[in-house]
């Protein structure tokens, strides 16, 4: 009855999200990035957030995608409800992780202030004996080690943001992306020890330890950001047709069509996990689940990996940070 309570409020969400284009505030003068922001939710946020007036970074691959998905942005608003918005690429691919730094050090050259940073981008069905550059299991280097490093060499964007006298309290976030598989799929203890450097041969396995990693980490940086001003979440967008099923075994993805939902779905959760002024300091490192609230019942397994030793549990996420630092080193 537990596992149903996790599963079933995202699986089927309420059908009406809290918080869309229709009725996002106005974020002139605003800034945020976007990583894999050419395509799916990255696209919808990329641009509604043009069209309520903030300035976009567009992390993504494929300069070409970007010049494609800024144009149809445009396209879709010529005359933007807000005035100010601009779109702007940040070449990032977390298969390699030598393009972070550039990708930080190219938007810290632009601007001194990171409001919202959205670590969307992922992958999944990886090869599960396919290692990266760096000697990584691939759903753990791109869904979880990338998107530390970014936000580890953005944090002082963010803290300035946070300190200007002008910034509403709460109103400076990161968000990480998980997957109702942390609840479905992961192990007991979300992110194991003795798997980030011995991984299983099962992928289904390593894509949700990736996914509960961004929940852990997400804990782990409302920790150190947090008395800075900054809240981080973690969020499931939704179960969503995105191009992260490009991978997935065609019968896989037909059979799970009837609870796949739209991009601009799981765009309504990001909102709300960026946006939202339910959201306090101290929410830093809740999980959002669809379209916008928070999750009802999780693990008490993974909770208690997730609270460090001095609390009464098991440290895993603390140990999943530093062993993050430490694959980063040589990147930072």
């Amino acid at each position: 009855m537990d596992t149903l309570k996790r599963l079933w409020p995202q699986l089927r969400p309420t059908p009406s999200a809290p918080l869309t284009e229709a009725n996002l505030p106005s974020q002139a003068g605003r800034v945020v990035l976007i990583t894999g922001a050419t395509a799916g939710v990255g696209y919808e946020l990329s641009r509604i957030l043009y069209n309520a007036g903030a300035r976009v970074y567009m992390a993504a691959r494929s300069s070409a995608k970007a010049d494609q998905a800024m144009a149809s942005i445009r396209t879709a608003h010529p005359v933007p409800t807000v005035a100010g918005g601009a779109l702007a690429f940040l070449h990032l691919d977390y298969a390699d992780l030598a393009t972070v730094k550039p990708c930080a050090l190219d938007f810290l050259s632009r601007e001194p202030r990171l409001h919202v940073l959205f670590n969307n981008a992922g992958m999944a069905s990886a090869p599960p004996k396919e290692r990266s550059s760096a000697g990584l299991e691939l759903h753990m280097q791109v869904n979880c080690v990338g998107g530390f490093l970014l936000t580890k060499l953005l944090t002082p964007a963010l803290e300035a943001a946070a300190k200007d006298k002008e910034a509403a309290q709460a109103a400076v976030r990161v968000v990480f992306s998980s997957s109702m598989l942390v609840d479905a799929k992961a192990p007991a203890d979300g992110v194991p020890p003795d798997e980030l450097d011995n991984p299983s041969l099962d992928g289904d396995r390593n894509y949700a330890i990736s996914k509960a990693g961004n929940w852990f980490l997400a804990a782990q940086f409302a920790q150190r950001l947090g008395p800075h001003g900054v809240v981080v979440l973690t969020q499931n967008p939704g179960n969503l047709r995105t191009a992260i099923f490009d991978d997935v075994p065609k019968a896989i993805v037909w059979a799970s069509y009837p609870v796949l939902f739209r991009s601009i779905d799981g765009a309504h959760t990001s909102l709300w996990s960026g946006f939202s002024s339910d959201v306090t300091l101290a929410d830093g490192g809740r999980y959002v689940v669809p379209w916008g609230k928070w999750h009802p019942n999780h693990r008490p397994e993974q909770l208690l990996a997730i609270k460090d030793e001095s609390e009464g549990g098991k440290g895993y996420a603390r140990h999943l940070y530093e062993w993050c630092e430490a694959k980063t080193k040589a990147f930072q």
